[in-house]
């Protein structure tokens, strides 16, 4: 639970981020619209985003399947111990930070990944900044909805 929180917390620091910079540039956005998009604080809050949708999507996945096997078979001792859930909880919140951060770290990949718009979160568009950010987001998209 504490886990989902913390996911849900960051989703939060990502909107309050965006609160504050839309007051910021309140009424002259288009001036600052390609700074904004291009600036290190929009890559780091939409790496935030994305490490908030994609643990809490894996998240409910686990809890999910977790839920399936006790109902499915419910006189089967096939419950995980603590230690396989923490280990399980530990590789989610791994795998999040990979898939968030790797566009930060391999920006001759993926140049500016999350400033392709305004709220600085990866959409999925027509007209990407590299063929490899086009197939990430592909994938991230298409492995959300799976």
């Amino acid at each position: 639970m504490i886990m989902c929180l913390c996911a849900d917390g960051l989703m939060g620091i990502y909107l309050f981020m965006i609160g504050a910079y839309d007051l910021k540039f309140r009424g002259e956005y288009n001036r600052h619209a390609q700074a904004w998009m291009d600036s290190t604080q929009c890559q780091v809050i939409g790496s935030l985003a994305m490490l908030s949708t994609e643990v809490s999507v894996l998240l409910l996945t686990y809890l999910t399947l977790e839920k399936y096997i006790c109902i499915v078979y419910p006189f089967h001792y096939l419950t995980p111990g603590w230690r396989r859930t923490l280990t399980i909880l530990l590789g989610i919140w791994v795998f999040g930070f990979i898939v968030a951060f790797l566009p930060l770290a391999c920006k001759g990949l993926f140049r500016n990944f999350y400033g392709t718009n305004g709220v600085c979160f990866p959409l999925h568009s027509e007209q990407p900044e590299t063929p490899w950010a086009h197939v990430y987001s592909i994938v991230i998209f298409l492995g959300e909805d799976c």
